[in-house]
């Protein structure tokens, strides 16, 4: 039974693997400005901005706080006008977090949400 929970843990995680966006990740820029409240706590602002210039981009993100992944998974839509969305400080009080992208996505053209 074990081995049958592996295999279909091996072909889910392929499947998944297999469906990702290229062009929408390739799109996705990671953005660190030095945002005062940041700086004071030795960090930078965290950001998303989307590159492609045409469509808008859907990104979801995990955070991880102190290196531990926490329960907050977030969506965004960057629109193609090329502005930063702030997801918050690398660095707080307490420690350092961080973000991951779980998906990007190009949305179809008109939809925005």
């Amino acid at each position: 039974m074990r081995a049958a929970w592996s295999l279909l843990a091996l072909c889910s995680a392929t499947a998944a693997a297999s469906d990702v966006d290229h062009a929408a990740r390739a799109a996705l820029e990671w953005v660190a400005e030095p945002e005062a409240q940041c700086v004071q706590l030795g960090g930078t602002m965290t950001g998303l901005r989307n590159r492609d210039r045409s469509r808008t981009l859907r990104v979801w993100v995990e955070r991880w706080y102190l290196e531990v992944l926490t329960a907050d998974r977030s969506r965004h839509d960057l629109p193609p006008d090329g502005s930063v969305r702030q997801l918050g400080c690398s660095e707080t009080r307490s420690g350092a977090q961080r973000w991951t992208v779980v998906d990007a996505r190009f949305l179809p053209t008109g939809e925005t949400q």
